[in-house]
This record gives structure tokens, C-alpha cells and sequence, in this order.
């Protein structure tokens, strides 16, 4: 009787032992386990860098002329238009802020830029016995821009963030134009104007979360700075003018990587 209760304790402590140690390894395994993958909130606010280029085809449309030589007055050997192809890279920062509500985000964003977009365009015209030619150019140059914009997207993923976004633009512009006419009109006109204009932005983008705080953008805006009336003078004739209007648009692609400031992920 006693050799049974001994042989029955012994097999309880084993069978105790195997499930505490069974338990044991189970929790180990589980603490182990590697932890769940972090989602981006995308509420909160952030800054970051960019940089891209843009492109565009500007027109310089003639306007009113002012002149005493009815021939020139009539706008006979005088360019009608420009197309102004510009094109060059551009580099700023960007600040904003994101509300989230379920899959939809929305926040404001402001961004300023250095620019080095710029085009030119020159015209020949031979109008057949008046006067030999003239030659007329067009410059217009876009120093730098900025803009304050409202963004509204969706997140078809937890990570991936896509929208559209518009608002105001500004910027510091630069246009001038040259008008040199051959004999017996004669004549040497030009005029340079720069200055800050105001207009609007729209365009989309996307943005995907890399990592802790860190998300990566992809964003496309087409920017108008509205029009631009340049007079061109010529200093021998005192009192005549003309006015070629030009159109400030440009197209913007960039990248940029912006930090977001506490609490970008959850697990």
C-alpha cells in the first residue's frame, strides 16, 4: 500500500513538472513572437523637403501699340505671340497639418520654393518690301513660389495616403521682351518686369508611410500666377509704346520626405 502511494506521488510530480515546463515554453514563444506590424494615423503635424522640377508653355500675347508709323501702328511685321517653353529644377520645404476621420485625411499645408524655371522664345518676321525683318524675343523666368493649400485624401491602405489638393499661389516672376525692327521703320524696343504675383495651385498626390515618423511624397500641382501686362519702349521715341501680355503658368512634379512630430504609429 505504502509502495503504491510513493509510485502514485511520483507520477503526479512528473506529470506537474511536464505542464509547468510545457506552460513555460509556451509563454517563451509567445514572448518571442515578433510584435505587430506598426499603421500609420497620419493625424498630426509634420515638415519636410523637396525637390522636383517643372515645365510649361507660356504664351506673351501683343496687345495694344502705341506707335506714329501707321505701318507699325497696324501691327504689320509685329510678333502676334510667343509660346514660351520653360523648364528648370526647383528645391523648398513644406509644413502642414492632418486631421484623419475613418479613411478619409484632410489638413493644410504651406510650402516655399527657389526656382530655376525659365524660357525664351524668338520670332522672325519678314513681311516683303515694307521693311527688311523684324526680330522680336521673349524671356520669362519664375524665381521662386510658394503656396498654401488644403488637402483632402483617402487611405486605401493604412500606410498609403492618396489625394487631391488646391489652394493660393504666389511667386516672384521676371518677363521682358525685345522688338528690333530693320529699315526704314527702324527702331529698338524693350521692357523688363518683375515682381511678387498672387494666383492659385491645384493638383494630387501621394504618400506612403516608410517608417516610425518618416513618410515619402509624390505630388503633382499646376500653379497660375494670373497675366502679366509688359510695355516695351523704345528711348527714341518718346511717348510710343506697345504691351504684350504674358501668361504665368507652370506644371510642378516633386518628391519629398517629411517628419512627423509624436505619435505618427500605433501598434
Amino acid at each position: 500500500m505504502k509502495k503504491s502511494l510513493v509510485l502514485a506521488a511520483a507520477v503526479a510530480a512528473v506529470l506537474a513538472n511536464a505542464a509547468f515546463a510545457s506552460e513555460r515554453s509556451h509563454k517563451v514563444r509567445k514572448h518571442d513572437d515578433p510584435p505587430p506590424a506598426p499603421v500609420q494615423t497620419w493625424a498630426g503635424c509634420y515638415v519636410g523637403g523637396n525637390a522636383g522640377g517643372g515645365f510649361g508653355l507660356r504664351t506673351a500675347d501683343r496687345g495694344t501699340i502705341n506707335v506714329f508709323n501707321p505701318v507699325v501702328a497696324a501691327g504689320i511685321g509685329i510678333p502676334t505671340s510667343y509660346r514660351v517653353s520653360d523648364h528648370g529644377a526647383i528645391g523648398g520645404g513644406q509644413i502642414g497639418c492632418n486631421y484623419r476621420n475613418g479613411t478619409f485625411v484632410y489638413g493644410i499645408e504651406a510650402d516655399i520654393q527657389g526656382s530655376g524655371l525659365l524660357g525664351s522664345s524668338t520670332v522672325t518676321t519678314v513681311p516683303g518690301g515694307i521693311f527688311d525683318s523684324t526680330t522680336g524675343t521673349a524671356q520669362q523666368r519664375l524665381n521662386w513660389f510658394g503656396t498654401v493649400r488644403g488637402r483632402f485624401g483617402f487611405t486605401p491602405s493604412e500606410n498609403l495616403l492618396l489625394y487631391g489638393t488646391a489652394g493660393l499661389a504666389y511667386g516672384g516672376v521676371k518677363d521682358s521682351a525685345t522688338l528690333v525692327f530693320s529699315a526704314p521703320a527702324d527702331g529698338n524696343y524693350a521692357g523688363a518686369n518683375s515682381g511678387a504675383k498672387v494666383g492659385w495651385t491645384a493638383g494630387v498626390g501621394a504618400e506612403y508611410a516608410l517608417a516610425a515618423n518618416w513618410s515619402i511624397k509624390f505630388e503633382y500641382l499646376f500653379v497660375d500666377l494670373g497675366k502679366t501686362n509688359l510695355q516695351i519702349l523704345d528711348p527714341t521715341r518718346p511717348g510710343q509704346y506697345m504691351i504684350y501680355t504674358f501668361r504665368e503658368q507652370d506644371n510642378v512634379l516633386r518628391v519629398g520626405l517629411n517628419y512627423k512630430f509624436g505619435g505618427a504609429f500605433v501598434p
